[in-house]
């Protein structure tokens, strides 16, 4: 067994790629033609404290372009307008040392004559996001090329700037407060506006500005490269988002007489009475986020307090069956808006809210308040669904949705954890993301800018941060890990072997920070780091993992991950450098089946004394080469049959690597392990969770348990790269009781599709697109494909 691996490890393929059609690309922001403009801001305020301004400029044009380009970058977040009309928000998140900046064509915004460029910009201070990097507050517009220099940002060009005096910090308290469940809040302070001290108009030409001050340029030139004393710019990495309208639903409590079964928001205006208090429920039917949108008339003195959350709250914070409201109230974070009395105003969270409910809590004073309208700005990526799946069983159609939702509600500017309570970017949640992500719409945008932003955050140790962009440090080594894992993902999904290239010596950091681990007996020890390996392994007691180190899951986790990087450089020529991660992979694998392996029970407990069994050592070990085919196959049976056998078993997110395990061994039956996403389903939940159903989960959004449609493909059809880049694929299908599979899958090379019936044998087609090739497995037989359909 030892000799065979090691051969292996020694003669790996070098899986060299022809020039391959890409995934379809988007258009991205590019270099300007000169940066000649400046960064501007207003001259008196504190420039790191929490503060809304407003920008402005007026200029004149003898006719409307054919095309004028912009580029355009605020810190922390801006919107730009244009004749009144929003063109964007952003910039992309980022760092000081990778500022992003958006490119946009505004002609379609313009007129002959005067027109009017306006921008807002916001500074959430010391409390903002964890996700929101910052150096002050400032804003910067440039022309791509002299007709367009026009309009570039600066003191001495006609831009004015105003403070936003009615814009105040409403702080989300998540130790001890009685507001938020759920622990760690880590996105932006909510909303507190009074209206009386709000610039209405603002962006409208006929506004009065005379009282605007000229903004102070800033003494930091734009910079692309070299020396800078701030921002140093790089265009946007991923697809802007785009705005759609999003009624809501149903109103499901209110009372308001005048609110009836039929009601929806903006048919006609909502009257409510003078000094009066009244509350309304809406419920939207499934999870989303936006910027909801609410526009009243009157109500001089009245508050409206709106309340978001993902779901509702029963006797000690359970929150059951998301279906069943009645003796359910609401909890989480809100806005407060106090009124002025004039027509039309118009309220909009600066930041997006996410929900499935919003409660509006409404004290009038002694002026009556009609509500205009209320709806969402729903805000997501333009990347379409291009993928397709359909089975005889139409459980794999409900996973497909709450998967679907929750990839595309956590593909904003980068991909987040969750869209409530962190919004970062964080390693271990991205695989399963992008995986998932990549499978469904054969986009790439996001996994490559994801690999750069996260190596952007290496440490001087060789470890990333856990989660990037980040304004603080956050460090789990095992993360650095799943990083090489994504480029291992990354070079199979397309190859990228000069985007590989650059990234060799990080691996190798990584791999020097885990070897001053070792412990005598050659397993992974203590880290200065928590070793973190998912939320659901004991913290304390019989998890070593957690402890001292001496664990059999962090060991595996080593190997399993000196596997994928042996595949990495021999890819990239490095033969040598491959053969020895691939020794030292099966080396530590074998210590760990020496040290922890229990021949009696079966399984591998987490520490060499056995006192913890935990599934994730069991599902590693089949996944890193310590055992025989046969051995592997007894052992995915017992973790996939006997969950009683473990004192911990894996959590949702640690499925991931469960079917992985399944889908090298061919052993298990993938519709019976959709059952706790069915009883996701079965509880009222329209996204997949960041914890199993019994557990009450946090976060009801959560993209690291939305993995089951990558395996839709990758299991259930088979449908799996051979070599990088899918130069050539395998299709060797594991469909259970399943009595047929219609699957379209994309490709660098275009679509693969199928359409197979399952009764005695297999039967239909195959069709690969031009220039691949591969092979068909059923039953230990393998048949040779080639481009084009293939009947069974």
């Amino acid at each position: 067994m030892k000799i065979v691996n090691l051969l292996l490890c020694l003669f790996l393929l070098d899986f060299a790629p022809k020039a391959v059609a890409q995934y379809p690309d988007h258009p991205l922001p590019q270099y300007p033609a000169e940066w000649n403009s400046s960064w501007i801001t207003h001259p008196d305020i504190d420039p790191t404290a929490y503060r809304m301004i407003h920008f402005r400029k007026k200029f004149d044009l003898a006719a409307v372009p054919e095309k004028f380009v912009v580029h355009v970058s605020g810190d922390n977040r801006y919107r730009l307008y244009v004749n009144g009309q929003e063109v964007a928000y952003g910039p992309q998140l980022g760092d000081v040392l990778h500022w992003r900046y958006e490119t946009l064509d505004l002609a379609p915004f313009l007129k002959k004559g005067q027109n009017m460029i306006a921008a807002e910009v916001m500074n959430w201070g010391a409390d903002r996001a964890f996700g929101i990097v910052s150096f002050r507050t400032a804003f910067l517009l440039q022309g791509q090329s002299a007709p367009e220099w026009v309009v570039n940002s600066g003191n001495a060009n006609g831009w004015k700037v105003l403070e936003n005096k009615a814009i105040f910090e409403r702080e989300v308290v998540w130790r001890g407060g009685t507001e938020i469940i759920g622990g760690f809040y880590a996105a932006n302070p909510t909303d507190s506006i009074a209206a009386a001290k709000y610039p209405w108009g603002w962006r409208e030409m006929a506004y009065d500005d005379r009282d605007w001050k000229k903004p102070e340029a800033l003494y930091m030139k734009p910079l692309t490269a070299g020396a800078s004393h701030a921002w140093t710019l790089q265009p946007r990495t991923t697809v802007r988002q785009v705005d759609e309208k999003q009624p809501f639903t149903r109103v499901a409590r209110s009372d308001v007489g005048a609110i009836g079964k039929d009601f929806q928001f903006g048919r006609k205006p909502l009257r409510l009475p003078s000094n009066a208090h009244h509350k309304i429920l809406i419920d939207q039917g499934e999870v989303t986020l936006g910027y909801p949108k609410l526009r009243v008339s009157g109500g001089k003195d009245a508050t409206i307090k709106i309340k978001y959350s993902e779901a509702l709250y029963g006797a000690n914070n359970q929150k059951g069956n998301r279906n069943e409201l009645e003796g359910k109230v609401i909890k989480g974070i809100s806005d407060l808006y106090l009124l002025d009395g004039g027509q039309n105003r118009i309220f909009q969270p600066i930041w997006f809210r996410a929900f499935r409910f919003i409660e509006l809590d409404i004290q009038t004073a002694d002026e009556p308040l009609v509500i205009e309208d209320y709806y969402n700005v729903y805000s997501a990526s333009p990347l379409p669904l291009v993928a397709s799946f359909k089975t005889s069983d139409p459980l794999y159609a409900q996973v497909w949705d709450i998967c679907w939702r929750t990839l595309r509600l956590c593909a904003q500017d980068n991909l987040m954890s969750d869209i409530y309570y962190e919004t970062m970017q964080y390693v271990g949640d991205l695989r399963p993301h992008l995986m998932a992500y990549t499978a469904l719409t054969g986009d790439l945008t996001y996994f490559r800018s994801a690999m750069e932003q996260i190596n952007n955050s290496r440490l001087p140790d060789g470890n990333v941060t856990s989660c990037y962009p980040l304004k603080a440090t956050f460090v789990h080594p095992t993360y650095s890990l799943i990083w090489i894992d994504m480029l291992h993902d990354l070079m199979m999904l397309n190859g990228e072997k000069d985007l590989l290239k650059t990234y060799t010596g990080e691996i190798q950091e990584v791999f020097d920070y885990y070897e001053s681990l070792i412990k005598e007996n050659g397993l992974v020890g203590k880290s200065a780091y928590p070793m973190f390996i998912d939320w659901y392994v004991p913290k304390g007691g019989n998890s070593v993992a957690n402890k001292d180190g001496n664990s059999a899951i962090l060991t595996l986790n080593y190997a399993y991950t000196l596997q994928k990087a042996a595949e990495i450089l021999d890819y990239l020529g490095q033969g040598e450098k491959a053969a020895f991660y691939c020794s030292q992979s099966q080396k530590y694998a074998e210590i760990v089946r020496k040290l922890c392996y229990d021949s009696q029970r079966g399984i591998y407990a987490d520490d060499p004394a056995k006192t913890f069994y935990d599934q994730r050592a069991s599902i590693l070990a089949v996944l890193t080469g310590a055992h025989s085919e046969q051995e592997n196959n007894l052992l995915i049976q017992k973790i996939l049959d006997d969950a009683t056998a473990f004192d911990s078993r894996a959590n949702l997110f640690y499925y991931f690597y469960l079917f992985e395990a399944m889908e090298k061994t061919g052993v298990g039956d993938f519709t019976r392990e959709l059952k706790p996403w069915q009883d996701i389903i079965a509880a009222g939940m329209s996204a997949t969770p960041e914890k199993r159903i019994e557990q009450q989960p946090r976060s009801e959004v959560h993209p690291w348990t939305a993995h089951p449609v990558h395996f839709y493909y990758s299991l259930v059809a088979g449908i799996r790269p051979a070599s990088p880049g899918f130069e050539t694929v395998r299709i060797a299908p594991q469909p259970g009781d399943l009595k047929f599979i219609k699957a379209e899958y994309p490709t660098p090379k275009g679509m693969i599709e199928l359409d197979l019936r399952f009764e005695e044998k297999p039967t239909g087609t195959i069709t690969l697109p031009a220039g691949m090739r591969g092979e068909w497995v059923w039953e230990g037989k393998a048949i040779e494909l080639g481009e084009g359909k293939t009947s069974l």
